[in-house]
């Protein structure tokens, strides 16, 4: 029987890499996430995982939560939610990919001026530095 989306997306809420920095129960839950259908009542687990883990990229595991986020509807808002508590590299990529698809605001709020306050506010020099580099970025 199919686990229902509030576990899955506890398990997600709470998931860390194993000891030897394994990620790989990430992508089964994502899986099971998608399976279960529904998967857009987990954004904001989902994003808790970049938020927990900014700098990180789960050895190419997260990137499986840019594209699953990019293909749910309405994800944007809670997007830049999550940078405006944590700024994360990947979050910030993905404000990136919205500003090269021609979006230049999400409900009122400019893409470019969150871009320039992380780039200028973040505690992390690397985070700073992946938003100045997508602000650089011709357009």
């Amino acid at each position: 029987m199919p686990r229902k989306i509030k576990t899955i997306a506890r398990d997600i809420a709470k998931f860390a890499p194993d000891d030897d920095g394994d990620w790989r129960r990430l992508d089964v839950l994502l899986d099971e996430l998608w399976q279960a259908g529904s998967p857009e009542q987990a954004i904001p687990e989902m994003l808790s995982v970049f938020e927990r883990y900014p700098e990180e990229d789960g050895h190419g595991v997260m990137w499986s939560l840019v594209h699953g986020l990019e293909n749910l509807p309405n994800y944007e808002s809670a997007l830049l939610s999550s940078l405006a508590r944590q700024p994360s590299e990947l979050g910030i990529v993905m404000v990136g990919r919205m500003l090269n698809s021609g979006a230049t605001s999400v409900d009122g709020v400019s893409l470019l001026l969150t871009l320039q306050e992380i780039s200028s506010t973040a505690t992390s020099t690397h985070i700073k530095e992946i938003a100045r580099s997508v602000l650089s970025r011709p357009r």
